[in-house]
This record gives structure tokens, C-alpha cells and sequence, in this order.
């Protein structure tokens, strides 16, 4: 696919040369409102914008004073005017128009600014806060643009996607305050990885905001957790600005917990792992003795499971304080981004059970990092999952499957803002550790979507296999390295982690 962002740019660059800053636009000579801190408290921001590269127009004959309006109704009260014009159908005009309808709202110019005569034109049409993209700007130009926002009295908005996008961001933030942005949206393909924003949160300085795939409560509510203090809302938003509510409500009902810290911890892992070593994660499961999971850490493990249900595989109590315990003989800080140590994850079918309550209160004393759901895989059971949690921990979804009508249980649980979902093999009335594999048509088909969480069937002689295939970000293994249940091998552990390690290199 051909890089889009170099597209709109090289556009922009040409219309710039032809038609000026103002593309043509008709501005006021002066502003025509007061300045509206944008984003003041943690919000919604709702988005004005026509169309996208990647949907086409997304509502026919949109009418923005119409539709700051409904946003109003709603409850928003920070909104993005996407002024775009070749690739989003926007302009300068569209913030000119609603800036003055609905003068008591906070307005975001979000555009693909390149020159820094932009930002006093964004000023004048009405702009309280400008988007400024990193990846597009070199450091002194985004300097100098983020210090005009200042001299004005709107904010900078500075975006970043990649790993050099930082030390721009610092750059800016140490001449004085921005507001930063993580986009869960590549804007060279227009992907969306929700796990990008996750990774990025420890490195935005003070408020940050979670850009692109918010496209329900429990989205809202993830990107809550992580710790944000904006979601940026477009087609969502445009679409059905009736039914936005719910998801303003996921976001203002969350707040930052064990949850959102696990998910940064996976996502920060996955940036070393997957991205750096070209090596996919590793959960070592169906662990019930002590020496096993040191010995999976020590082998590079970066979760270690432990059965709580009826299963010969069930972990004790006792094992899992003493790994952790081993592993982390003070109170660790769940913050630290450079623990290389493994996440402890709790495996459960049901909630109200002795076996599942131990392990939830394992969760909730901070003992387990997070609970691994292999129960009925809906919205309703996870819901209801985080409030036994309270926040304290972490949790995710296994999915069974055996057929392409299982499939839609992932598209669900997408759906409803699960960041990641584990794919198991699907045995009647057996949750897991059969050593099935998947049919190799639904993994392909899996991993085709992106972002599959492989069980079922790995160990020594088929996990290479699977990662040349399929090319998982994790993977999950428990039986096929086991001498008898319960009890690992720990020659078949060790192979199993060269041939990985063999595969990556």
C-alpha cells in the first residue's frame, strides 16, 4: 500500500505553493470569539470531518453547525474541525462556522499544518487548540509552531506515531505546555493497533490525549484506563451523534487503574519483543509448580499462567506467591516500564467458584497481573469480570475456536474495545490444555486481521511452524511441554524456546 501520509502532504504541499495558508478559504481579519481552554478537564473530544482515505465520505451532505450542535447536546464540549480539504473534504470555512454558532465550546484545528504562517491564520478562524504532527515536522519547525500556538493563547496539540516523534514531542514540551496526542491510527496505511497508544502513554508528557478506534464504551473506557485525559471521537461520533453518550459516559466512568497499567506493560513488551527482536511474545501456561515458572522466566517467558478451575493443571496458592515472591522479592512498581520480569496471569472459567476467587484475590491484592477469561467469551461476562477486579488487575479473553461461526466471537469482542483476544482451540466441555491446534485455515484467516494471540497445539517441532505461518504476537503453550499434567518437561521447555528464539534470528 502506498504511504498515504506522503500523499495528503505532497498535496498540501502543492496547494500551499498555489492557493496560500488559507487554501482559498475566506477568514476573518480578526478573531470573532473569546479563546475556550481546550480541554481543560479529562473529555471527549467529538470530530467535524466529511471524509477519510480509508472510508470515502463517511455521511452525505454534512452539515457542521447541525452537527457541533448534536455534540453539544451530548455533553461534548471540545470538538475537532478537520479543515482537510483533498483527502478529509474539509476547510478553514467549516471552523470559521461553527466556532461562531457555538462560540462557548473548544475548538481543535486538525490538519496537516507545514508552515508556521498556519498557525496565526487557525487563530483568527477561531482555533483554540492546533494539531501539530511530528512525523511531518522537523524539530525546529514544530518548535517555533508550538511557541506561535503559545503567543496566541491556544494550545499546541502535538501528535506522535513513531519512535522519533520523542524527541520532537520533548523538544516542544520543554519550551512550554502541550497537550500531546498518541493515534492509534497509522496515518502512512491508516491501520488502527490499540496497543500503540498504550506503549506510548509513559513517554507523553503531562496531559495526553488517545487518538483514532474509539468506537464504543469499552474502547473509551480502555483508553480511560491507560491513563489518558482525551479520546478524539470521529466517524463513531458522525455517524450516530444521537448515541454518543454512551460512549462520552465509558470515558468520564473509567479512570486510570491496574488494568490500563497492564496494558501498557504488554504493549511496551511488544515494542521489544516484536518489534525490536522480532521475536513474539511468550505466556508459558498450565503452570502448577514452582521450579517450572522460574524456569519459564528465566528461558525468556513474558507471561506466566496458572490455573484457577477444576483441571489437573490447577495452581496452588501457595506457588504463585512464591514465584512471585521469587521473582520480585520487594513491592515492585507496576510502572516501571523496564521490569523485564514476566506478568503473572491467573486463568479462570467462571467467577463464583473457591478456585476462581483465589485467584481474584490474588488479582486484587496485586499478586496477578491480570485474569485470563475461559469462560462464555461475551461483553456481559468480561463486564462483569471488572467489577469483581475493582480495577486491580488486568483481564483478557480466550476465545474457542473450532469453526469459522466461532470467528464472529472476536469481531464481538473488537468490537466492544478488547484490545487483544486470545485464540484457543475449541474441545467440547474442555476450556483448554488439550493440546489441539486451531485448523489452519482459521488461523491464517486470524492472522491475516492482524494482532493474533495463538493457542493450542504449540511446542517443540509446531511453534516454528506457527510463527512462520501465522506470525503471532503471542504466543500461548502449555501441554505439549509437559511430562505429565500438571508437571513440565523441562528438556522440551528449553528446545521449545530455541526454536523460537531460532526462528526470530
Amino acid at each position: 500500500m502506498a504511504d498515504i501520509l506522503e500523499k495528503i502532504v505532497a498535496d498540501r504541499r502543492r496547494d500551499l505553493a498555489k492557493f496560500g495558508p488559507s487554501f482559498g478559504s475566506r477568514i476573518p481579519t480578526r478573531r470573532l470569539r473569546p479563546l475556550v481552554p481546550f480541554l481543560a478537564e479529562p473529555a471527549a473530544i467529538l470530530e467535524i470531518k466529511r471524509a477519510s482515505p480509508s472510508r470515502g465520505d463517511i455521511v452525505q451532505n454534512l452539515d457542521p453547525r447541525k452537527l457541533v450542535a448534536a455534540y453539544a447536546a451530548a455533553g461534548a464540549r471540545n470538538i475537532s474541525v478537520l479543515t482537510e480539504r483533498n483527502y478529509f473534504k474539509g476547510s478553514l470555512e467549516d471552523l470559521v462556522d461553527v466556532a461562531i454558532a457555538r462560540p462557548e465550546l473548544a475548538y481543535l484545528r486538525k490538519d496537516f499544518l507545514l508552515q508556521e504562517e498556519e498557525i496565526e491564520l487557525s487563530y483568527r478562524a477561531g482555533a483554540d487548540a492546533v494539531l501539530l504532527i511530528a512525523r511531518i515536522l522537523d524539530v525546529d519547525l514544530l518548535r517555533r509552531m508550538a511557541a506561535l500556538c503559545r503567543s496566541f493563547g491556544m494550545t499546541p496539540f502535538v501528535e506522535v506515531r513513531e519512535y522519533e516523534d520523542y524527541a520532537k514531542l520533548t523538544a516542544a514540551a520543554s519550551d512550554g505546555v502541550v497537550l500531546s496526542g498518541a493515534n492509534a491510527r497509522d496515518l502512512a496505511t491508516f491501520a488502527i493497533d490499540p496497543l500503540i497508544p498504550a506503549a506510548a502513554r509513559s513517554r507523553l508528557p503531562g496531559r495526553a490525549v488517545y487518538e483514532s478506534g474509539i468506537d464504543s464504551a469499552g474502547a473509551a473506557a480502555y483508553a480511560r484506563r491507560l491513563g489518558f485525559d482525551g479520546i478524539l471521537v470521529g466517524e463513531a461520533a458522525i455517524k450516530d451523534p444521537g448515541g454518543i453518550s454512551a460512549i462520552i459516559n465509558g470515558f468520564q466512568s473509567a479512570k486510570e487503574d491496574a488494568s490500563g497499567i497492564f496494558w501498557r506493560r504488554i504493549a511496551e513488551r511488544r515494542e521489544t519483543r516484536v518489534n525490536n527482536l522480532k521475536r513474539s511474545l511468550v505466556k508459558i501456561c498450565g503452570l502448577a509448580r514452582t521450579e517450572d515458572a522460574l524456569l519459564a522466566a528465566d528461558l525468556g517467558a513474558d507471561l506466566l499462567g496458572f490455573v484457577f478451575a477444576e483441571s489437573p493443571r490447577a495452581a496452588s496458592k501457595q506457588v504463585v506467591r512464591e514465584v512471585y515472591q521469587y521473582l520480585y522479592k520487594q513491592q515492585r512498581d507496576l510502572s516501571d516500564k523496564d521490569d523485564p520480569k514476566p506478568l503473572l496471569v491467573g486463568v479462570i472459567t467462571e467467577i463464583h467458584s473457591t478456585k476462581a476467587e483465589t485467584a481474584l484475590s490474588l488479582a486484587r491484592e496485586g499478586i496477578l497481573d491480570a485474569i485470563q477469561w475461559h469462560g462464555e467469551s461475551t461483553p456481559a461476562a468480561l463486564a462483569a469480570l471488572d467489577v469483581v477486579l475493582e480495577g486491580k488487575a488486568g483481564r483478557y479473553a480466550a476465545a474457542r475456536i473450532g469453526n469459522a461461526e466461532d470467528l464472529a466471537v472476536i469481531d464481538l469482542l473488537r468490537r466492544s474495545g478488547e484490545p487483544r483476544i486470545l485464540a484457543d482451540a475449541r474441545a467440547e466441555n474442555v476450556a483448554g490444555g488439550t493440546g489441539m491446534a486451531i485448523a489452519a485455515e482459521l488461523a491464517k484467516f486470524m492472522a491475516d486481521r492482524g494482532f493474533l494471540w495463538l493457542a493450542g497445539g504449540l511446542g517443540v517441532g509446531t511453534v516454528g511452524h506457527a510463527l512462520k505461518s501465522y506470525a503471532p504476537e503471542l504466543i500461548d503453550a502449555s501441554s505439549k511441554l509437559e511430562v505429565e499434567k500438571g508437571k513440565k518437561d523441562h528438556g522440551l521447555m528449553a528446545a521449545f524456546f530455541k526454536e523460537i528464539d531460532e526462528y526470530a534470528n
